[in-house]
């Protein structure tokens, strides 16, 4: 039976069977790791660079499978518009990334990303809000925008993206198509590189995304149980103008006294 691709939605006619990963994957030995006294972060950074290696390497290969449609090179930023939440060890680790940049650059993505914010969220946007009542606002912005509106990423530079190495899970991911475990039946991909309703054959590309998006789901949960993290929404341009990264510090420390 044919596989039915749709990038813009409709209904996929292939039924998936979820993978179920083993109960010892992911969670155990995220647990294990980030107890590790001395360097907590880290080792939750580690193991976040690992999944992001991870990803990279299934980007890669599932765009050898298509290389002759695929258009995803630097200089093409049609998906650096597109709007998505992220979490927040994405958010601290992209946090991490803008502090390392030179003091202009700093000042200039954070002005975009105040800009962005503005934009999304119109007179709901408090910059002054804490990183808790910032992702409940963010929140609700996207629940109106995403999929109905566009915004150019604050770390967009001249078509490239100025904080490449920590760039999130989805925007290391798009223009493949993806395998989404809140609509299993439906992939999605950047419409240059695949037509809506078209049939390709995913065997082989379907199951290894739902082993890492578990595997992901697993980190995500070891790493904010542990630190009993806030559960914030976030937005790249929230993790360049407020300090995520911070946040786990200051869980870590909390953590760590209370030992």
């Amino acid at each position: 039976m044919p596989n039915i691709y749709c990038p813009n939605g409709g209904v996929n006619q292939r039924k998936l069977t979820p993978y179920r990963p083993h109960a010892s994957m992911g969670l155990h030995h995220t647990h294990t790791v980030i107890q590790e006294k001395g360097g907590m972060l880290s080792s939750i950074y580690q193991l976040y660079e690992g999944l992001l290696a991870e990803v990279d390497r299934e980007f890669n290969r599932v765009s050898n499978i298509f290389i002759d449609r695929m258009q995803c090179r630097k200089g093409c930023s049609s998906c650096c518009s597109q709007l998505f939440p992220i979490s927040a060890i994405e958010a601290a680790y992209i946090s991490r990334a803008v502090k390392g940049l030179p003091p202009d650059v700093q000042e200039g993505m954070r002005r975009k990303a105040h800009d962005y914010l503005t934009e999304l969220m119109g007179p709901e946007f408090d910059a002054a809000q804490s990183i808790e009542e910032h992702g409940k606002s963010v929140s609700a912005a996207l629940d109106k925008s995403v999929g109905k509106r566009y915004i150019p990423c604050p770390a967009l530079e001249d078509d490239a993206c100025s904080i490449y190495s920590h760039r999130p899970i989805i925007a290391r991911k798009y223009g493949i198509p993806l395998w989404n475990p809140k609509n299993p039946r439906v992939l999605q991909a950047c419409e240059l590189n695949f037509k809506a309703g078209e049939a390709i054959e995913v065997e082989g590309v379907v199951e290894p995304q739902m082993e890492m998006e578990y595997r992901w789901l697993a980190f995500k949960q070891g790493v904010h149980r542990e630190l009993d993290l806030p559960d914030v929404v976030a937005t790249v341009a929230s993790a360049v103008l407020y300090d995520y990264e911070s946040l786990l510090e200051e869980k870590i420390a909390g953590k760590t006294a209370g030992e």
